[in-house]
């Protein structure tokens, strides 16, 4: 880390080197915390799916969680750990409603911290969460993370608020 001598206020250079200093240090506090969901990534994956299935979870990017599939990555533009998990595919006769329904939730944050989206190849439901990746301190955040994800999905599922298919 750069050392700074504050003795001399108003010197030349002297702000240059206060912004460098915290361009540095929030340049090492991003790759640290990238380098954690690195290591943490495959501990979470092998905990859900076991050790056998992990390999194939973590090459595939998705794995299943309480009948849902779930993915979790660390996203380097804003540094914060993503949770998606799959709603459904809404029939082609309720699309046009499930949207609509999924745009009223966002709207009144139905799901507080929960998006509603649509996967722009897929067509698929999806719900979204985020944690920036410094608050995330263990394992253990991004498990119940997840779960809380799922839990939400089965229940709009249950509820049958957004007509989808599961099995499409």
């Amino acid at each position: 880390m750069m050392s700074i001598d504050l003795s001399q206020p108003g010197s030349p250079g002297m702000s240059d080197a206060l912004v460098q200093a915290g361009v540095d240090y929030g340049q090492a506090l991003a790759a640290e915390s990238r380098s954690r969901f690195q290591d943490m990534l495959p501990r979470i994956v092998e905990r859900v799916v076991g050790p056998a299935q992990a390999r194939e979870a973590l090459d595939h990017g998705g794995f299943l969680l309480n009948e849902s599939t779930v993915v979790l990555r660390h996203n380097p533009d804003t540094d914060a750990v993503e949770f998606f998990c799959d709603v459904g595919l809404p029939p082609a006769h309720a699309r046009e409603a499930a949207f609509r329904v999924a745009l009223e939730m966002n709207l009144c944050r139905t799901h507080s911290g929960i998006t509603f989206g649509v996967h722009p190849e897929s067509g698929r439901m999806v719900a979204t969460t985020a944690i920036h990746s410094m608050l995330i301190a263990d394992d253990e955040v991004c498990v119940h993370t997840l779960q809380m994800l799922t839990r939400v999905v089965r229940e709009l599922r249950d509820s049958r608020v957004i007509e989808v298919d599961t099995d499409a």
